[in-house]
């Protein structure tokens, strides 16, 4: 298991990954997602419900899809966002 301390810094360089990844389009509608990104506190409790994250990897890809999910993105603007990240 990865300790608490762990998880946060992995939730919050996520979180920032996904920022960033907004940013670089042009698409304002995207830009605007940055405001829906879940605050660290409320995916950290969806974390704690899952015991088999227990790889730095497997957390990593978790809270991105976690956040993605909470974006409601279309199809066109998932794949902007994964282009650019």
């Amino acid at each position: 298991m990865i300790s608490y301390v762990r998880q946060v810094a992995i939730c919050e360089s996520v979180q920032e990954t996904i920022k960033r990844a907004l940013l670089q389009g042009n698409d304002m509608g995207m830009r605007q997602k940055i405001n829906d990104i879940p605050a660290s506190e409320s995916i950290l409790r969806v974390v704690s419900l899952y015991p088999t994250l227990d790889t730095e990897e497997i957390l990593k890809e978790f809270i991105a899809n976690h956040i993605i999910n909470n974006l409601r993105l279309t199809a066109t603007q998932r794949e902007q966002l994964t282009l650019n990240s």
